[in-house]
């Protein structure tokens, strides 16, 4: 079992918050739906498009990044259900370790605040999820290719599930989320590019669990002929600010910014993320509170090698 634990986490470690291996590997047309299964050692899932039209996904030949956002912005009439199965493997093994490895968890505490396997597998605060987008839905055809590489999204989604990770430990708890969003990532030869923009509320069955309003930004892009320092290219940043339901205080704050080093004509790039994730003592009460004021401070240092 030691063994398997140690691999599971080397694994772990060259993959971070920015998927390592996000692949879409199966794709279906249906008539006019699509089915998509996607492995990421932070999210898998399988999707299923149904288009409220007769027409299928449009696929467009977009290679500016802010054109991307403004097709979106200016496409919101829904014209596709997209139901998905997903589950959370990362989350999962930190889950996992706690449980089953006890003193190498223990040993992975580089000080008391930050342990390295908590530090690599979070991410989500549920171990999977079944979800239904309501929206619309683009493809991307990058010069020079001749399939279409990734989509973008935007519409409203709902969420729900029967379990909550707190700290790998999974505890029971039917949440619900709903959310507006835009999403999207778009690979070509040149660069590789995902976003999403967020604003939902997230509701717990379990009482110790505080419902939230949250809004969240998420940017990360590699350009592999560009190894000029910039901002806006080969640079990643996440935010996401969660704020008590009742009372309307800050709760929850996580942060992560990092830069990326193409990797010459690889098509592949190393990057490292640093952040932090901080949580007041309101966002878990009774038997779930932490000891001393209840808070959590936690740095984020993750290297990554990306595809």
């Amino acid at each position: 079992m030691r063994i398997y634990a140690l691999i599971f986490i080397a694994i772990a470690l060259l993959a971070p918050d920015g998927p390592l291996w996000a692949r879409s590997v199966y794709e279906k047309r249906i008539k006019n739906g699509e089915v998509e299964v996607e492995l990421d050692s932070y999210y898998s899932s399988v999707d299923y498009y149904l288009p409220l039209t007769n027409a299928p996904i449009p696929c467009l030949d977009e290679n500016n990044e802010f054109e991307i956002y403004k097709r979106l912005l200016l496409s919101p009439v829904p014209r596709f259900l997209v139901a998905e199965v997903s589950i959370n493997p990362a989350p999962c093994l930190g889950v996992f370790l706690r449980k089953n490895e006890e003193d190498l968890y223990n040993r992975a505490y580089i000080t008391p605040s930050f342990n390295l396997i908590q530090g690599v597998t979070a991410g989500f605060d549920e171990p999977w999820a079944g979800s239904l987008f309501l929206g619309n839905v683009m493809s991307y055809s990058p010069p020079g290719l001749k399939q279409c590489a990734g989509k973008g999204y935007i519409g409203a989604l709902l969420s729900g599930g029967n379990y909550h990770i707190k700290d790998n430990v999974l505890i029971e708890d039917d949440w619900l989320e709903t959310e507006l969003k835009i999403k999207g990532d778009k690979a070509s030869e040149q660069n590789k590019i995902t976003w999403s923009f967020r604003l939902g509320a997230k509701f717990h069955r379990n009482p110790y669990i505080k419902d939230v309003l949250y809004f969240s930004i998420r940017r990360d892009r590699i350009d592999y002929g560009d190894f000029n320092l910039s901002f806006l290219k080969n640079s990643g940043i996440e935010y996401t600010c969660d704020v008590e339901n009742d009372t309307g205080r800050i709760i929850r704050h996580y942060f992560r910014i990092g830069k990326k080093i193409p990797l010459g004509k690889l098509r592949a790039a190393f990057s490292i993320d640093t952040g932090f994730i901080w949580e007041g003592s309101d966002m878990y009460t009774g038997p779930l509170a932490r000891p001393g004021n209840g808070s959590l401070f936690q740095f984020i240092l993750q290297p990554n090698l990306e595809f």
